[in-house]
């Protein structure tokens, strides 16, 4: 099993990349759902979009019960967002099983 900061940066590299086949191998059917509610308020909410490749950071947050806490910032000219998600291991490999905007 990869750690939990690779398995974040490689999943961090999909989103910026738009890789969806490797996005669709990260996610636990609780953390996908998550992660379609939230494309869609993202697209809700507008505003301005970034320019170029942002500029990413995997911060590992600590632990709640069974779930690992990762945070990833994403800066670019548009500005700063951090997503928040909660990694659970399933069978020997990383998953997320949450994933938040954080505001």
């Amino acid at each position: 099993m990869a750690d939990l900061k690779e398995a974040a940066e490689q999943f961090a590299k999909d989103l910026v990349n738009q890789n969806i086949a490797g996005l669709m191998m990260a996610f636990t059917p609780n953390g996908m759902g998550q992660a379609m509610a939230l494309q869609s308020q993202m697209q809700a909410a507008g505003g301005p979009q970034p320019t170029g490749t942002p500029t990413v950071t995997v911060e590992l947050q600590g632990q709640e019960g069974d779930d690992h806490l990762v945070d990833i910032v994403m800066s670019s000219d548009a500005g700063t967002r951090t997503i928040a998600t909660r990694w659970k291991d399933v069978a020997g490999s990383w998953k997320v099983d949450g994933i938040a905007l954080k505001a």
